[in-house]
């Protein structure tokens, strides 16, 4: 049984390995904001670290693990942003890893004195991986067991890819859009014969921050909600990140709904709904951490487990030197 199993597996891991993937995401998107626009480099106040952790479908063995790191800084002097983004997502029992290495740039403008626009972009490395030892090919059951196999595919692919964005913001309200692998790099893991196009990814997204109380002049009590979307594509696969913020003093909270309902579905009886997920988050001047947790309402509900998100960013300067009137993206930091 354990060996039926593990043949299953395989057929699973060949069978994504050559065919057009989908990227890994997050929750938390714009607490991985560089991940989700390169224009958003540098769009803090200081120099910014940020990490997020992703453990999706827990209940389910071998699922998915999303890790991302990535340091951002502004030079005032140039209005540039530059940064570097490190991610790696870990995936099956064959242990199919995506990592990606990408330098960040984003150029800042001011078209009047309450708009201003950014555009970047990520040029990088891809690399995918898979662990073959940890897999039971055909020829090895056939052979009684044997503890090596004929079949020699390649175990790691390296490609260049390269995306873009354009964010536009005001005090209280932003736009952007990105897109990523518009070269279409060849990700496939079986050599000159096999061939697994990564496809444009893209992503509209954009909200508002209203202010409950502008007057009032005790921070601790200053109250604001914050409404905003995420849509994005991959190939014919696309959903709809919608939600809103409440933040008072250093205390956010957040609800949120991924799904298209009754818009598109993928096959008859198939509802594209996905999941319902919390934030909470505790937000100072120079540190941020969030927790999220996303409740699956998929068919997978029963067995998934959900998903559960850790996200950390740490500004890395001191903040009195850096009162010069800047407008920034008033997006949330979860």
């Amino acid at each position: 049984m354990i060996r039926l199993i593990k043949i299953f597996s395989l057929v699973f891991i060949l069978y994504i390995a050559d065919v057009k993937g989908q990227d890994m995401h997050f929750t938390q998107f714009y607490s991985s904001s560089l991940y989700l626009n390169p224009a958003f480099t540098g769009a803090d106040v200081c120099s910014r670290f940020s990490a997020t952790y992703r453990n999706q479908w827990p209940g389910i063995s071998k699922a998915y693990k999303s890790y991302l790191a990535s340091y951002d800084h502004y030079l005032t002097e140039y209005n540039l942003g530059i940064g570097l983004l490190f991610g790696n997502d870990v995936a099956g029992t064959g242990e199919l890893r995506t990592t990606v290495i990408n330098p960040l740039i984003a150029y800042e403008a001011t078209l009047t004195k309450k708009l201003n626009v950014r555009v970047g972009v990520q040029p990088g490395l891809g690399i995918r991986s898979i662990n073959f030892n940890n897999l039971v090919f055909g020829d090895q059951i056939a052979r009684g067991g044997s503890a090596t196999s004929v079949e020699t595919p390649t175990q790691t692919k390296a490609y260049f890819d390269i995306g873009a964005g354009m964010l536009f913001y005001g005090r209280n309200y932003w736009g952007g859009l990105s897109f990523y692998h518009l070269n279409k790099p060849n990700q496939s893991l079986m050599g000159e014969t096999g061939l697994s196009v990564l496809p444009i990814k893209y992503s509209l997204h954009g909200g508002y921050k209203y202010s409950v109380n502008p007057d009032e002049k005790e921070e601790v009590q200053r109250k604001s909600v914050s409404a905003a979307f995420n849509y994005r594509g991959q190939l014919e696969f696309d959903q709809l990140d919608i939600g809103f913020y409440y933040t008072q003093y250093v205390f956010n909270i957040g609800l949120w709904y991924r799904g298209l309902p009754g818009i598109k579905a993928y096959k008859p009886g198939y509802a594209n709904d996905d999941a319902i997920a919390l934030i909470i988050g505790v937000k100072t001047d120079k540190f941020n951490i969030g927790y999220s947790y996303d409740a699956t309402i998929s068919l997978l509900s029963a067995k998934s487990g959900g998903a559960h998100e850790i996200t950390i960013s740490y500004q890395i300067c001191k903040l009195k030197k850096k009162k010069k009137k800047r407008l920034l993206v008033p997006c949330p930091k979860f």
